[in-house]
């Protein structure tokens, strides 16, 4: 055909009309399609392998930054639990490069600085911690412990109520009742008995059968005076622990305080048997001791025993109005008394020739009589003297419990 030509290459024809031999522009096409898949495959292990060292070495690098930020963190908690709260904080710091965002090392940094005093610093990352997690019971109870260091009542209240009803990661029955034990105690040294009565109520509902906890509670509410309360708890103590120490103790000064003191003397005497150096006991027990014997209106005693502790008390209230008289420089013998100690001593001096065994004897109302002098006269010798000690003290409690009957 004319115009046709045979191709250099292979010696086929090549058309009129076409620059190239149709049969090597095949073989070509096909030639670099093999030769492209072959670098495809041959390209592709290694890209393989490439992402398996990156990843290997992306691990390894951060296996490294956990690890030191471990080692960070350990010295960190060492040097804190060996009261170096400054060494701990660089340690932390330096935790929290390799690990940024680790909530557990900013929270024991937060804590470092305040062991360290900087407690502007620590309430900053309090606060974030908190924003981050408003239900973090340990976060919360030292923004209720930041609190409570300020004196603000409303403050911590809320945020140990925070931690009381908030995610522990760990024993949460016991850090939930340490939260509301500090509470109860940073209220009553502020003077809030009743707000710690409640929350100490509400402590003891759920109090495990450990008489330690028992005797913690008894003495936090006999110091918030709800002796009632502290007894039974202290009663609840000896339940799990006959021996406890403060246990016993504690029971007597609380019968004591409800003026129950056939039962106070009781638990002081085997208090001081258990443990005869306690001071405290000990001079509960003595005042005890006094009241029983001094008291005119304890069970079991003969009409001339009774006789006998009436004249006794109006004896040993005339000397305590005597004294407490020398004391202020007021005369008590004069003929028109102006002051309340020279009216209290005008009415001794008409009681006296009365006040004797026999007499008494033929009249038993008088004995409720000259005991009632006796107890204004201790009442108001107290007021103008200060407190009474010994047999004062004992007669002046026997007339305070006179308004209701031992139990």
């Amino acid at each position: 055909m004319a115009g046709d030509r045979p191709c250099p290459t292979c010696g086929q024809v090549i058309p009129f009309g076409q620059s190239e031999c149709p049969s090597c522009s095949e073989r070509k096409g096909t030639l670099w399609s093999l030769e492209r898949e072959s670098l495809v495959l041959l390209t592709f292990p290694a890209l393989v392998a490439f992402f398996i060292v990156t990843g290997f070495a992306a691990r390894a690098y951060h296996s490294r930054e956990k690890h030191l930020a471990d080692e960070w963190y350990a010295r960190g908690e060492a040097n804190l639990g060996a009261g170096r709260p400054a060494s701990a904080l660089d340690d932390f710091r330096t935790a929290l490069i390799y690990s940024r965002d680790n909530p557990r090392y900013q929270f024991r940094l937060a804590q470092a600085l305040l062991e360290s005093g900087r407690i502007e610093e620590a309430r900053v990352y309090l606060q974030n911690l908190w924003e981050r997690e408003p239900g973090n019971g340990a976060v919360n109870l030292e923004l209720g412990r930041f609190s409570a260091r300020q004196g603000n009542v409303d403050g911590a209240q809320r945020y140990f109520h925070n931690a009381i009803y908030g995610v522990w990661e760990s024993q949460p029955d016991q850090q939930r009742r340490e939260a509301r034990l500090e509470l109860a105690e940073f209220l009553l040294s502020k003077g809030e008995k009743a707000q710690a009565r409640a929350e100490l109520v509400a402590l003891v509902a759920e109090l495990p059968a450990d008489a330690a906890l028992h005797v913690r509670a008894g003495k936090l509410f006999l110091e918030a005076e709800d002796f009632t309360s502290a007894l039974q708890e202290f009663r609840n103590a000896l339940k799990f622990n006959r021996r406890k120490q403060g246990a016993l103790a504690g029971a007597g000064e609380a019968a004591f305080r409800l003026a129950r003191y056939r039962e106070a003397k009781d638990y002081l005497e085997r208090a001081m048997r258990e443990h005869p150096r306690d001071p405290a006991a000990a001079s509960l027990l003595k005042t005890t001791h006094l009241v029983l014997g001094a008291d005119p209106s304890e069970p079991g005693l003969t009409p001339l025993e009774r006789a006998r502790r009436v004249k006794r008390a109006f004896a040993q209230a005339g000397a305590r109005l005597r004294k407490c008289a020398a004391k202020k420089g007021e005369a008590l013998d004069v003929r028109k008394p102006v002051t309340d100690l020279q009216a209290s001593y005008a009415r001794a001096r008409k009681l006296r020739p009365r006040v004797g065994e026999r007499y008494l004897l033929r009249r038993p109302g008088l004995g409720s009589t000259v005991m009632d002098f006796v107890f204004n006269v201790e009442e108001q010798t107290a007021k103008e003297c200060g407190p009474p000690a010994g047999v004062d003290e004992a007669l002046m409690l026997i007339g305070r419990r006179r308004g209701g009957p031992e139990q």
